[in-house]
């Protein structure tokens, strides 16, 4: 009796998981007939969910491509960024395959549902963004502010020279600050938007300016490639690549 209990319940128990793992691996391959009881909808809804796909397809492939160099490159600052990756491309396959069946009611419910979690991985990655480039920014301020001073106070100690023999121009490099404080705001305002992607693509720009000003601002090889290398991370970011992959996506 007591081992045909234990049989009855091991019975029991790989039901339940062999219905549980079919219900997650087989979505979009339901039957035809199991399709169209999942599909319920008048043909406006039918209408507009098809939309949703179609609308939220380019915008939801293109993040995707985004947050899969972003998550490889800073992926160790966004707890469980890499398993919320994974599991934003599984859910956008079975959308797509809904979408492809005709089934739209179905695929435009899992598209939005992509869409936001897309959305909330981007915005994670778009503080970690935010973080790095005011950083940077500052660093940079602070660099020219005290290549000034020091060229004040050596000009004061020698006036019979017109320049002192290490003297770095910083008139490019302020300007230089200037645009990327200006890329760091727009990248602010449209993260305030929910506008992630774009704001990735700002705090990139701005912080591509604040290497380049810490490097301008050496002028020993040697000192100019410890800039490169504390950002070289960084830098690959910049152009759209995983750094020491060589991996790219194309920007679009």
């Amino acid at each position: 009796m007591k081992t045909l209990l234990i049989l009855l319940l091991s019975f029991s128990s790989f039901i339940v998981l062999f219905a549980q793992e079919t219900s997650t691996v087989d979505r979009g391959k339901e039957s035809q007939e199991e399709m169209e009881k999942l599909d319920q909808g008048s043909n406006l809804e039918r209408k507009q969910y098809r939309e949703i796909s179609e609308k939220y397809r380019e915008r939801i492939a293109n993040g995707i491509k985004l947050l899969t160099i972003v998550s490889a490159n800073f992926g160790e600052e966004v707890p469980d960024s890499k398993t919320a990756l994974e599991n934003i491309i599984k859910e956008n396959q079975i959308a797509l395959r809904y979408y492809y069946r005709n089934a739209h009611v179905a695929s435009g419910k899992s598209t939005q549902k992509v869409d936001k979690d897309l959305t909330a991985l981007l915005g994670k990655f778009a503080k970690v963004y935010d973080t790095k480039t005011q950083n940077l920014l500052t660093e940079c301020a602070d660099s020219i502010t005290k290549q000034e001073q020091t060229q004040l106070i050596n000009d004061s100690q020698d006036s019979s020279k017109s320049f002192s023999s290490n003297f770095v121009d910083v008139t490019d490099s302020t300007h230089k600050l200037k645009i990327a404080y200006n890329q760091l705001s727009l990248a602010l305002d449209m993260a305030r938007d929910d506008r992630f992607y774009n704001a990735i693509i700002h705090f990139r720009i701005a912080k591509d300016y604040g290497i380049k000003i810490l490097t301008d601002l050496k002028e020993a090889e040697a000192d100019k490639k410890a800039v490169t290398d504390k950002y070289v991370k960084d830098l690959a970011d910049n152009r759209n690549m995983i750094s020491g992959g060589g991996s790219s996506v194309p920007k679009k």
